[in-house]
């Protein structure tokens, strides 16, 4: 599992000497809070990293030669997902460093005088600064932080791609892999693109396979992407376990069922594991100690927590970049509804009659606040517009502070995640293509069916089969819910009141029959729409967007027991046990 990490900088005058257990870096004391093992020095310089997840080719003494030789771009050849953080005592340097995809989420708040900079969202000295109504209003509407903004005012989310320098008045930042798109070269031919990307696959997946040592274990849906994994592991050699979630393994169609003839299909062995044992309050608790209020509500998240029993040390995941629009969108809406973005506040209008209205209009004003933060981030306000402006969106979006934060607090819970389909090599690759062959991952499905012409030998998966009806689940568990809120209060309470969560449970009605075969036909014909004869037939298909009452309401008891934490107290997780990282300090001879 990828150890989290936390600094605490403090200025100190030139005739100060730094506390016991700390070190002075520039005019900076620094405090380390990290797992026993994890610093790595170079003593005769005075440098000092701190790296949080996985490299691939390289070690953390490399990250320091990088730094050392490679000039502003040092990131720029370093292969893995992680985040790190460089101490350089000569220059007075403290260094944040973000790769491509922001894989492991770093989040600081930074003065002239204090800096705060951790791996953690809900790491204690963050839980002591007021409600951010930016990031309130972002988890509710979105379901998770986006724009660089968290549930905590002046705590913000370094950006990916990016080498942020701390030590100064303000954190500046350097873009190491700016997101330009050059095309191919002259004389390329598809057939050529496709052999180079077989082969960058192949080559992404053996960096990982050596780096994993143990047992690699294959979160497996009944899609292309893990599909894909699993066919490329296996032929590699790879030593895979397969494992997916499920409320019922044996639903028909579903991921569970259609994963487990995969798995027959490549000889591996497989595990299903429960989606949700039962409690909504079980299910936000394991969302408040894993998530922290940084990762998206996770719906199987018991699922994770029996995972663990696997004792896994790996796990592979199929998050990639290479699924665009059939055709390019025009409108920032549009854009935005694309990376599942809902363009304005009006998707909780339903909400308007139970708030006050200050209060509506208060949260109404601070998402179009996050929403102009990240169109301007992904380049939107510059000549970025159709598939370029679509990639940038899905890598700051849906992939930096969506899928990766995911990953990183519930897979990573316990094993190391590592995500093929994410390597630098692949992503340079794809700034080299024409764009348009990434619509709906035509190339992406041509290329795995070269690898393995056998791949579709089992249908796609038609539905989830692990998303509990969480309308019905809070009905029967209101009272139980309502019980729980009346015994704690928490700083969400001045916006979100008790007594609007108490109607809202009490407003829930069962969804009719007719309602669930109407929606279960729409999305039947959706995916019609969306096959090549039915875009051709229909054009195509609407991009639709909603938050309903249970959604919604899940939201906010995850919000409400998230930042109800007390500040320095030792939170029990999931488990029962306590979740606190061990102390890091300085040795005599660093």
């Amino acid at each position: 599992m990828a150890r989290d990490f936390s600094a605490v900088l403090d200025r100190l005058p030139d005739d100060r000497s730094p506390a016991p257990g700390t070190r002075r870096i520039g005019p900076w004391q620094v405090r380390l809070d990290a797992a026993d093992g994890a610093l790595v020095s170079r003593p005769e310089l005075d440098l000092h990293v701190l790296v949080k997840g996985c490299l691939y080719g390289a070690t953390p003494d490399d990250l320091l030669d990088a730094y050392l030789h490679g000039g502003r771009d040092f990131p720029r050849d370093i292969e893995g997902h992680y985040a790190a953080l460089i101490l350089d005592g000569p220059a007075g340097r403290v260094l944040a460093v973000a790769d491509r995809v922001g894989s492991q989420a770093m989040y600081v708040a930074h003065t002239p005088q204090h800096v705060l900079v951790s791996t953690r969202p809900d790491w204690a000295p963050f839980r002591e600064r007021p409600l951010s109504l930016e990031g309130v209003s972002a988890y509710l509407t979105k379901g998770s932080l986006l724009g660089g903004v968290t549930l905590r005012q002046g705590v913000g989310v370094l950006r990916r791609a990016c080498v942020h320098d701390l030590g100064g008045s303000h954190v500046c930042t350097h873009e190491y892999w700016p997101l330009t798109f050059t095309g191919p070269q002259a004389g390329a031919s598809v057939a050529d693109l496709e052999a180079e990307f077989a082969h960058l696959i192949r080559e992404a997946m053996t960096r990982r396979i050596q780096a994993s040592g143990g047992r690699a274990f294959l979160s497996l849906s009944g899609g292309y992407d893990s599909r894909g994994l699993l066919s490329v592991l296996t032929t590699l050699g790879a030593d895979v376990r397969t494992f997916s979630y499920a409320l019922d393994a044996r639903a028909p169609g579903s991921d569970a069922q259609v994963a487990h003839r995969l798995a027959a299909q490549y000889g591996t062995r497989h595990t299903v594991l429960g989606a949700y044992h039962g409690s909504v309050l079980g299910n936000v608790r394991r969302n408040v100690a894993w998530g922290g209020g940084g990762a998206p509500l996770c719906d199987e998240a018991d699922a994770w927590a029996d995972f663990a029993a696997l004792n896994p040390s790996d796990v592979f995941v199929g998050d990639h970049a290479f699924d665009i629009n059939s055709h390019p969108l025009s409108l920032h809406a549009d854009q935005l509804l694309r990376q599942k973005v809902p363009p304005s506040f009006g998707i909780l209008a339903w909400l308007r009659p139970t708030l006050p209205p200050t209060t509506y209009d208060a949260l109404q004003g601070a998402w179009e606040q996050v929403l102009a933060g990240v169109l301007a981030q992904a380049g939107a306000g510059s000549d970025r517009t159709g598939y370029p402006l679509e990639i940038a969106l899905m890598l700051d979006v849906n992939v930096a502070h969506s899928l990766l934060p995911w990953r990183d607090r519930f897979a990573g819970h316990t094993a190391h995640v590592h995500v093929p389909y994410l390597d630098g090599a692949l992503l340079d690759f794809t700034r080299r293509l024409p764009l348009e062959v990434l619509a709906r991952k035509a190339m992406f499905r041509r290329v795995l069916h070269t690898l393995d012409p056998h791949l579709m030998r089992v249908p796609l998966a038609r539905s989830l089969g692990y998303v509990p009806d969480w309308t019905t689940e809070l009905i029967a568990q209101r009272a139980e819910i309502w019980d729980s809120v009346q015994q704690t209060s928490s700083p969400l309470d001045d916006v979100i009141p008790p007594d609007v969560i108490h109607a809202l449970l009490l407003q829930l009605a069962p969804v009719p029959r007719s309602v669930q075969l109407r929606g279960a036909v729409r999305q039947t014909l959706g995916r019609l729409r969306r096959t090549p004869l039915g875009l051709r037939v229909f054009g195509p298909a609407p991009i639709r967007k909603t938050v309903d009452a249970a959604t919604f309401l899940r939201r906010v008891l995850t919000v409400r027991a998230v930042v109800a934490r007390g500040a320095g107290s030792v939170v029990q997780d999931a488990e029962g046990t306590r979740a606190r990282p061990s102390g890091l300090t300085w040795a005599a001879g660093d």
